[in-house]
């Protein structure tokens, strides 16, 4: 059995709290930036569905979340889609909006229609592996989260979400991951 590592809800109080206090500071231009990131199977997507509710009710309902996977290219393609995510970073700090072409994961390819996320959004949570876009100095979200878990349970909660779709990519990912914070 892999013991449960979950954010309590007083927990997810707290760190709600400090969020909608940086916000409440915020001046523009472009959203308001959060970033959840940490490696695969830390709890990124659940947090950040919990928190987007919490902005969507408590900030604007025009708040989204945008997730890096969209960017990655691939299995082999996680400082790729970091570079990319940085890049569309740069542009909502500075007021503009910022395009990208989804890989679609089935057919191993990006997508032919672009998408936008506009820089008139008041709240954006961006969550991901990534998503403090390691390597690039000159961006960051306006509020960083960081989520740590031990390997194992990682492994667990991945394989368990996606089964034996990422089974074979675990060890590849994984090596990526190490490269892009450890280095």
């Amino acid at each position: 059995m892999v013991p449960s590592y979950t954010i309590t809800s007083e927990d997810e109080s707290a760190i709600w709290k400090a969020i909608r206090r940086e916000y409440e500071a915020f001046t523009g231009p472009g959203p308001f930036i959060v970033t959840i990131d940490g490696r695969s199977g830390s709890g990124k997507s659940r947090l950040a569905e919990r928190l987007l509710d919490r902005a969507r009710a408590d900030v604007s309902p025009k708040s989204e979340l945008f997730h890096l996977e969209d960017l990655y290219p691939g299995w082999e393609g996680l400082a790729a889609g970091v570079d990319h995510y940085a890049a569309m970073l740069n542009q909502l700090l500075t007021g503009h909006d910022a395009a990208w072409n989804a890989w679609d994961w089935t057919r191993g390819q990006a997508e032919e229609a672009q998408r936008t996320v506009s820089a008139s959004v008041p709240f954006l949570i961006a969550e991901g592996v990534g998503a403090s876009a390691p390597g690039h100095p000159e961006v960051s979200g306006h509020f960083g989260l960081w989520l740590h878990v031990e390997t194992p349970v990682r492994r667990f909660r991945a394989l368990r979400r996606d089964g034996d779709l990422y089974r074979p990519y675990w060890a590849l990912w994984a090596d990526q991951e190490a490269k892009l914070f450890d280095s």
